[in-house]
């Protein structure tokens, strides 16, 4: 780590640079990297999913979010990088640094990994400086870097998407249109998976194809490695009137286009960007906002993929009931459930990589154990266990809270606490147009009344085998003004971390649905989809209201009879028992 830190000052030093940005992206500003794409990683040792790296002749900074102060605190010890902490009083952002700081200042950046939001913003806070986007600096000193990953695509059935590629298409040119704009590049890849109705492998624990999509009124072209395209998906692709050309042409082939082309901002590069000669129209992409609203056969499709996941979860709970006293580790916990749901039909592989922190470790709120290191389960406190996987047809996520043992008080008080907090969400009704800035502090409440809270999210949008994080809906204290609507899937998660303790935190996936219409306008509700029974040992039954207890009971009740058909006569018992009525 610090090597490479010393190597990146020495060609900072032969550029003229004085000072560095590394941040956590790729060319397509995903939120999940390849291990080719890990540099803000190589260079830092931090290797948590979020975080901005900037390099100075004789300091560094790294700037990244609540769910990593803990964890980012132990991996930047020593190493003479200094964590910002996003969020806290008093600490500047990323942007406020950079004007106050390095406004008349040469900066450096590799421009693919750099949005064009991003690097407007950068531009704004420092007007007197020197921006150099086409210098990559981590390339001339990563010696024994890995290979970009690449495997062949494969096709999603129109049965299971709804619709074809070229009624997607179709239905971008008429958003085009509206928007007074001749063509769009798209540098998204799951929104470019979505539209040609294609997955692939290219990231870890992320069904997508490394690519780039163009799109005008006579034309949808598709920029990837061609050898990775079997046949039948070329057949597909062709019928459907795509074309294909090679993931390197994107650069040539946008310095030719004419007209108004319109941009996602925060999903395309800036390197791209500057080298499309037209006139740029920004807004968010159109195909995030289609793929954030669920078909009938996806949202069948996700139901069925619901119940194999909860049966994994329902034989796990079980094992770990049977064998929590004997000397079991956080990383065998990640292991067993991977194996349980490697039983299941359809699985893939994991939609991220598992959470599994017991004890202290649960108050690390992206906790990830290691095999030399990971804490022996203890027949007491909590195990906090967030996890999800890629199916054929769906992807997962969920996270159970798990009593292994004698719980004191406190513990009691918060689990129900933030039980409280998912059920406020999951019982909520609103008028349509209402954003989940709004609802996010619904949820919190509860948590709220006696002083507490947590520096994450309260839910995520999540894709059909694609990424388990997606727009454009985000339930959050983030201002976005993007409304929830009618068949969405989103995640439902508060939680609580108490440092050096024990953390907390209870995540079902909801979809939002129509739930009554009057004179004054549509209302809607949310219907809990994912099929895992919440566990009822740790809850102080004091602390809910009626309604709240209705709910828990019969939700647990609904979640054990899709999956207790599944499961041997032991496993539907503890099942039973640990999720009984209250």
């Amino acid at each position: 780590m610090k090597q490479a830190l010393m190597d990146l000052r020495n060609k900072m030093q032969e550029n003229g640079l004085e000072a560095y940005l590394i941040p956590t992206s790729d060319a397509h500003q995903s939120e999940y990297l390849s291990e080719y794409d890990k540099t803000r990683e190589y260079v830092s040792g931090f290797t948590g999913s979020a975080g901005s790296l900037l390099v100075l002749k004789d300091t560094a900074y790294l700037w990244t979010d609540g769910r990593y102060f803990l964890q980012a605190e132990k991996q930047l010890e020593g190493s003479g990088i200094n964590l910002c902490k996003m969020g806290e009083k008093g600490v500047p952002t990323l942007l406020e640094f950079i004007s106050s700081h390095l406004s008349n200042s040469t900066l450096g950046m590799n421009g693919k990994i750099i949005s064009l939001n991003l690097y407007e913003d950068i531009r704004r806070a420092a007007p007197n400086g020197k921006l150099m986007t086409d210098i990559d600096l981590v390339a001339e000193i990563w010696e024994d870097r890995p290979l970009p990953r690449r495997r062949d695509a494969y096709l999603l059935p129109e049965s299971i998407a709804g619709l074809s590629a070229k009624q997607k298409i179709n239905q971008v040119r008429d958003f085009l249109k509206g928007k007074n704009s001749e063509a769009t590049v798209i540098g998204a890849l799951e929104d470019i998976c979505y539209l040609f109705n294609i997955r692939g492998a290219d990231v870890e624990c992320n069904p997508v194809l490394t690519s780039y999509a163009y799109i005008d009124q006579s034309k949808a072209v598709l920029f990837t490695e061609q050898t990775h395209l079997p046949r039948d998906v070329m057949e597909y692709l062709k019928e459907n009137e795509v074309e294909v050309l090679n993931y390197q042409d994107v650069f040539d082939y946008v310095n030719s286009l004419k007209g108004r082309v319109y941009l996602d901002p925060s999903r395309i590069n800036v390197y791209l960007a500057q080298r499309i000669s037209a006139e740029l129209i920004y807004g968010l992409n159109f195909t995030t906002s289609m793929k954030a609203i669920k078909t009938e056969s996806e949202l069948k499709s996700i139901r069925e993929t619901m119940v194999k996941d909860g049966v994994a979860l329902g034989k796990f709970l079980y094992w770990l009931e049977k064998n929590k006293g004997m000397g079991i580790t956080e990383f065998e916990v990640s292991e067993k459930l991977l194996e349980f749901r490697k039983e299941q039909e359809g699985f893939l592989e994991p939609s991220f990589e598992t959470i599994a922190g017991y004890g202290p470790n649960g108050a690390v709120i992206h906790y990830k154990p290691e095999k030399n290191t990971a804490l022996k389960l203890e027949e007491k406190g909590f195990l906090l266990l967030d996890s999800g996987g890629q199916y054929r047809y769906g992807t997962t996520d969920i996270t159970r809270t798990i009593p292994l043992g004698p719980l004191t008080d406190e513990e009691k008080r918060n689990y129900t606490l933030v039980l409280k907090s998912h059920i406020h969400l999951a019982m909520v009704k609103f008028v349509e147009g209402t954003t989940g800035y709004q609802l996010d502090a619904l949820s919190r409440q509860p948590l709220w009344k006696y002083a507490l809270d947590y520096k994450h999210g309260t839910g995520h949008g999540v894709g059909f085998l694609l990424g388990v994080h997606e727009g454009p809906q985000s339930i959050s204290n983030r201002w976005i003004d993007v409304p929830i609507e009618e068949n969405m899937i989103t995640s439902n998660e508060p939680g609580l971390y108490i440092a050096d303790s024990h953390g907390i935190r209870i995540e079902s996936l909801i979809r939002s649905k129509k739930w009554e219409e009057n004179e004054l306008g549509i209302f809607l509700e949310f219907e809990t989809i994912t099929v895992c029974p919440i566990d009822t040992r740790p809850v102080l039954k004091d602390l809910l209201i009626q309604e709240e207890i209705d709910w828990l009971n019969d939700y647990n009740k609904w979640a054990r009879e899709r999956i207790m058909p599944y499961l041997t006569k032991e496993e539907s018992a503890s099942l039973a028992e640990n999720s009984k009525e209250i």
